[in-house]
């Protein structure tokens, strides 16, 4: 079938034979002449419009016939369909991804070929946008809402490190962002074409030696064709949590040759020299020095610690209106939803795939930081409560001290003697409460010893019943002998 190029700056199209531009020496992309608007792929998805383009097709939003459920339905390349490395890369997305259950990681629904030729993958529909289209939009975001991507990110990671996937090419337009009615981000993790399993012996997709992914966002070992482990994934979201906190890159960018050299040999600079308007945490920069250590092994073990920490050392940040905001709504969603994975909670949700991992299998204390934040609004409240109170005073005092100096009659006076009334009597009631305090604890301990004892009982017998009498109390011990000595005279015969 025969095809056009394009011209990614241009738009100047080519023939298929041509692969680059003539006016700007751009690397020409496939345009494939068939439009899938309005039909139906696989006799079950309605492909509703064309949302993207990758390097392997074309991504269109389809809706399943009978469930009506929207999807996100991948078309590969017409062109790229004779490239068995191509193909197999595309169907060892679909394998990769369909293993991982995890909140955010989009899911698999279908992948097959039509009668008519076309290779689709069916995934989880995302109504939202790449984390780089937001990141082109506002530059950087706030580091409290950028430490709950990351770390949503993180988790999703670690559960295909559980399984022994590693997702090598971690970089923003393949994390995922959509809003909740809440105000606060789900993440989805998307694209492992090129992700492969951590076991040496499995089928190698690319040549020894030969590096795969995104240069920009490439660990170390991954740029010299190195063996690559779960670390390097730590690294490559490091770069993109970086960006996302400073809107720079983490090392110095006059050159792509340059900065490919830096990470080869140096550290990141510093948050305070990227950006110097915010407050850094020492600790934050240490997160940042360790996951981005040249060496893997100067790094954290896992990729989830990585994003538990990163989460910690943001909140040590000086609190704001937007972080307490979010904050909030994250406490929120967590207590309504304690299933569903957050900054603050993570040990709520893993995959059981863990059990595939014999270093996992034992069971682990839970990350204490992220338990130390059960509720993250709480702590900020008790640091932003005080000052409120200490203004209010001051504001109390200045409207009496200003109705004190206006004319008697006036009704700033009469609010300035109200607030003097009103004083006076919360100063009697205290000091009424500390003198009574007092006279308490001064009383000697006479006042309070135990009354006396009472007089013994005194028991008298009829001499016809055997009814007895308690004269109990003082009055009872005062009877008129008399009477007593009526009671017990034979009467006569």
């Amino acid at each position: 079938m025969s095809y056009r190029r394009s011209c990614p700056k241009c738009g100047e199209t080519y023939d298929e034979s041509v692969a680059f531009c003539a006016k700007d020496g751009s690397s020409l992309t496939i345009v494939d002449e068939s439009d899938l608007v309005g039909k139906v792929v696989g006799g079950r998805y309605r492909v509703i419009s064309r949302i993207g383009e990758g390097g392997m097709g074309q991504v269109y939003l389809a809706e399943h016939i009978r469930m009506k459920r929207k999807s996100a339905i991948k078309i590969m390349r017409q062109a790229l369909l004779h490239e068995p490395e191509a193909l197999q890369r595309f169907t060892r997305e679909a394998e990769n991804a369909s293993k991982i259950n995890h909140p955010n990681v989009a899911a698999i629904f279908d992948f097959g070929e039509t009668d008519e030729g076309l290779v689709y993958l069916a995934m989880e529909f995302v109504d939202g946008e790449a984390l780089a289209a937001t990141l082109k939009r506002e530059v950087a975001l706030h580091p409290v809402v950028g430490a709950d991507i990351i770390a949503q990110a993180a988790d999703a990671l670690q559960s295909a490190h559980d399984l022994g996937i590693l997702h090598r090419d971690i970089k923003p337009d393949n994390v995922m962002v959509s809003k909740r009615t809440d105000g606060t981000f789900v993440v989805k993790l998307v694209d492992f074409g090129i992700a492969r399993s951590t076991d040496r012996s499995a089928q190698q997709v690319t040549r020894t030696g030969f590096a795969v992914g995104t240069p920009e966002y490439m660990s170390p070992e991954q740029l010299s064709g190195d063996v690559l482990d779960p670390r390097s994934d730590q690294y490559s979201l490091a770069l993109v949590a970086f960006m996302a906190l400073t809107g720079h890159d983490a090392f110095v960018s006059a050159s792509s040759k340059e900065s490919l050299i830096a990470r080869l040999t140096s550290r990141p600079r510093r948050l305070v020299e990227v950006r110097s308007d915010l407050e850094w945490p020492l600790s934050l920069q240490d997160v940042f020095d360790k996951a981005l250590a040249p060496d893997p092994v100067d790094r954290y073990p896992t990729i989830s610690e990585f994003g538990n920490t990163l989460a910690d050392s943001v909140s040590e940040m000086t609190p704001t209106q937007t972080a307490e905001i979010y904050r909030h709504a994250l406490g929120q969603r967590m207590s309504s939803n304690p299933v569903v994975r957050t900054q603050m909670d993570a040990a709520s949700v893993r995959t059981p795939a863990a059990g595939n991992n014999p270093q996992r299998q034992q069971p682990a204390a839970p990350p204490p930081v992220r338990h130390s934040r059960k509720d993250p609004v709480h702590m900020g409240r008790r640091r932003s409560v005080f000052p409120y109170i200490v203004l209010l005073g001051v504001f109390t005092y200045a409207l009496w001290w200003y109705g004190a100096s206006r004319p008697e009659g006036t009704t700033m006076h009469n609010v300035s003697d109200r607030i003097g009334d009103v004083s006076s009597k919360a100063r009697s009631t205290i000091a009424g409460w500390v003198g009574s305090d007092s006279t308490a604890a001064e009383a000697p301990p006479s006042e309070t010893a135990a009354p006396a004892a009472a007089p013994k009982r005194t028991r008298r017998r009829n001499s016809e019943t055997e009814k007895t009498t308690k004269p109990d109390s003082a009055v009872s011990a005062v009877v008129d002998s008399s009477a007593i000595k009526r009671d017990t005279t034979v009467p006569p015969t």
